[in-house]
């Protein structure tokens, strides 16, 4: 029977959680997820105040993880530099100007310095939304024309919602923006058709990073409850009106939400060059962590970049088909890291509605193994909020 990914029940409506300062974030919470998943993992994934709606969303097997020591790959990954500002809340000094079909400008501020890393096959392993920030689902289904922009939008969100729901047990899921990734295709200026942003390239140098930040994640869901702006993905599609009912977004925030990327590949082949690696979200710390401005014409958006840690345990699912999904965790207003809880719970217990993983960092990587002949990476994201 399947479990779904990433619900822990809520113990009651509970204190609404604080908003995060740049003293709260530095004190180390994200020590605390590390001792939460140390706590799962040591009683074997098993029943560390889990529901039966717990994920396990694994394919592992004991001697499947033992040959997987010898399956990982290496590749490089581009972080940031000793020079660029470490920081939790915007300085202003690191950003991009990003234009109203959703390329960026030149950046400012950066010093993307590469770094060759192991990176795990995670088709292996028992890897959760809740406990690592990703998780690999099946998803075969009616496939659209991905380069169409009105089927992505009008036939695969509507999907994209359904996916997340059946998965988490969310009670209201918002697809709300897309991007589709294709080398070949952006190098000869391909847009979408029928409307729609410019066919963008893989993230390879942009750099290892998040798509949101203690400031900005909240500040989407608001902006979500305002009527749609001349570069928003939905405007096509709803006009002025809203994309969550501003009369219920004070209520939606009081409870667990979630930004979940579904990631998928669009070819007939397996992905092969350029594939997604994740960042275990135990193994990285806040004090790597670097806010990146994204200004747009009508607003501002954050993205956490990050420096180098050799404790990042990385991860990827090699070749994957345009069957499966990727669940990309990238905030979790129960993420232990900035859900303001102490920063380490009792032995083999759990602060209520708490989970160890609140995002994973992540970055498209030039696999030093790819066959010269591989094809093309095609993929296409589409950015979720979901709420519980």
């Amino acid at each position: 029977r399947r479990k779904r990914i990433g619900q822990i029940p809520l113990e009651g409506p509970g204190p609404r959680p604080r908003p995060p300062t740049e003293s709260m974030l530095r004190q180390g919470f994200f020590g605390g997820v590390r001792s939460a998943l140390a706590a799962v993992r040591a009683v074997g994934h098993g029943e560390v105040r889990r529901s039966a709606r717990t994920p396990l969303a694994s394919r592992a097997s004991p001697l499947a993880a033992a040959e997987s020591r010898s399956a990982a790959t290496r590749a490089k990954f581009y972080y940031q530099g000793a020079g660029v500002p470490t920081s939790l809340v915007s300085t202003g000094r690191v950003g991009t100007i990003r234009d109203g079909k959703g390329s960026d400008g030149e950046f400012f501020g950066v010093d993307p310095t590469p770094v060759e890393v192991e990176v795990h096959d995670g088709r292996t392993e028992r890897l959760t939304l809740d406990d690592n920030g990703f998780a690999l689902v099946d998803h075969a289904w009616d496939h659209v024309d991905y380069y169409n922009n009105a089927e992505v939008l009008h036939r695969y969100y509507p999907e994209v919602e359904a996916l997340i729901r059946r998965e988490t047990g969310a009670k209201l899921v918002v697809a709300f923006d897309h991007n589709l990734r294709a080398k070949s295709k952006k190098m000869a200026g391909a847009h979408l058709e029928d409307g729609g942003n410019a066919v963008q390239e893989p993230l390879i140098s942009y750099g290892v990073h998040n798509d949101y930040t203690a400031t900005s994640s909240r500040a989407r869901v608001q902006q979500l409850s305002e009527p749609p702006k001349d570069n928003d993905t939905l405007r096509p599609v709803l006009g002025s009106r809203p994309p969550i009912e501003p009369s219920q977004v004070d209520s939606l925030l009081e409870g667990r939400w979630m930004f979940i990327n579904v990631w998928r590949n669009i070819a007939t082949t397996p992905v092969e060059r350029f594939p997604l690696g994740m960042v275990d979200a135990a193994s990285f710390s806040p004090e790597e962590l670097v806010v990146f401005e994204i200004r747009y014409s009508d607003r501002v958006g954050e993205n956490y970049f990050a420096r180098h840690s050799p404790e990042h345990r990385w991860f990827y699912f090699p070749k994957l088909t345009r069957d499966e999904a990727v669940l990309l965790k990238c905030w979790d207003s129960r993420g232990r890291a900035f859900a303001g809880w102490p920063q380490t719970a009792p032995s083999g217990s759990q602060a209520p509605g708490v989970v160890p993983a609140t995002f994973s960092l992540h970055s498209g990587f030039d696999d030093l193994a790819t066959p010269q002949e591989a094809p093309d990476r095609e993929s296409i994201e589409v950015r979720t909020v979901a709420f519980f």
